[in-house]
């Protein structure tokens, strides 16, 4: 697993020459590029190697080379049909071949124009939280006068253990509740909402001035905005992998946007599901958990009481079973048949298999569902 923490660093004269020059390297091979029609790592190696050495001989050839495939990246990316801004004296992107750190001793070592610089660096707690783990990258950046290292740093996840059935907390997202959990957790999402519409308002009031203040004005509401929601996603996503559950079982929402409408399609691309998933992922592995991703298909339609699955169960909000009249919140219903087909899912891998065994999704038919529905008796909506 990795993480990514900030270290401030004195600014360094050497050091920032050293990334205004990788900028202009940058755009350099940028426009060969375009030129040529090309991303390639190996077409620009040749392309602009030389040259380049021959025109900034300072400049370190382990440097060039990561700034060329940094380039090579964002040609790609954009597919060599849009041109691509260069900010001046934005990044500088570093591997194990130009840097060292000790965040034991708080030292670095960084390549640059002037050579190998040795540069000291005050802890604080977020470093300290990180001294037994292992430097793997980094990223040079100056950001309003302030010289920062992003730094990344790796270490071993955690064996997931042995699980009962009773380990598995099963998560479903929706609109109208941000998550609702198998054992009767509901977040709703009307401070969310509120929030977000007051931020869409004034969006499109600033939107229609079209003023250049009003155009600086949503720089920063949009900013605040994407704050916020992450604020969100950290807090719920924390609780859930400090509980006392082991998996957490989500389901792939990547199908959900097939033939639902433009409207449904907005609203789910509203919230920052990924997001939370995201979150929720890599602070479970940081405990010794995991997260699933299991086929969302018939959840809402099939009964987590006796398994029968069909269209007319689920009338908005409501779910009751044609079957057995069962009664329950749809959303409940929906989590509590996601952890079944999460249990399942991790009944599959092997006992302390590593977490990436677990980026896929299964597909379970509702026959399953009813198999495993008579052996596990669901509870009421008001139950324990």
């Amino acid at each position: 697993m990795q993480r990514t923490i900030r270290i401030k660093l004195h600014t360094n004269n050497f050091l920032l020459q050293t990334i205004d020059i990788a900028n202009e390297i940058y755009r350099e091979i940028l426009k060969i590029g375009y030129s040529k029609k090309t991303y390639n790592k190996n077409e620009l190696h040749k392309l602009t190697y030389k040259k380049l050495r021959k025109k900034y001989p300072t400049f370190p050839s382990a440097l060039l080379q990561t700034v060329r495939d940094v380039a090579s990246e964002a040609l790609k990316a954009t597919k060599l049909k849009k041109g691509i801004k260069a900010k001046k004296r934005s990044f500088l992107r570093l591997d194990k071949r130009n840097l060292r750190v000790n965040l034991l001793h708080g030292s670095i070592s960084i390549s640059s124009i002037a050579g190998r610089l040795k540069l000291k660096f005050s802890k604080n707690p977020q470093i300290e939280k990180y001294l037994d783990w292992s430097p793997v990258a980094g990223t040079l950046c100056y950001r309003e006068n302030k010289l920062y290292l992003n730094l990344v740093v790796e270490k071993d996840a955690p064996t997931i253990q042995q699980i009962q059935e009773n380990d598995v907390l099963g998560i479903d997202r929706g609109i109208n509740n941000i998550v609702v959990c198998s054992n009767n957790q509901f977040f709703n999402s009307n401070h969310l909402k509120d929030v977000k519409g007051r931020y869409q308002h004034l969006r499109q009031v600033l939107q229609s001035k079209g003023t250049p203040s009003a155009r600086q004005k949503l720089k920063g509401l949009s900013g605040r905005e994407k704050r916020f929601v992450s604020d969100i996603n950290h807090r719920l996503s924390k609780a859930l992998a400090e509980s006392s559950y082991k998996v957490f079982a989500l389901e792939d929402l990547k199908k959900m946007k097939q033939n639902k409408g433009k409207t449904f399609n907005r609203k789910l691309g509203n919230w920052s599901f990924k997001q939370f998933e995201n979150f929720l992922r890599y602070k479970s592995v940081a405990l010794g958990k995991t997260v699933l991703c299991v086929n969302p298909k018939y959840t809402s339609q099939t009964c987590s009481n006796c398994g029968h699955c069909e269209k007319t169960n689920r009338l908005l909000s409501r779910f009751k079973c044609k079957k057995c009249k069962f009664e329950l919140n749809a959303d409940l219903n929906a989590a509590r048949n996601i952890a079944k087909l999460g249990k399942t899912e991790f009944d599959r891998l092997v006992v302390n298999q590593p977490e990436t065994r677990s980026e896929g999704f299964i597909d379970l038919t509702s026959h399953e569902l009813h198999l495993q529905g008579e052996q596990l008796q669901a509870d009421h909506f008001n139950g324990r």
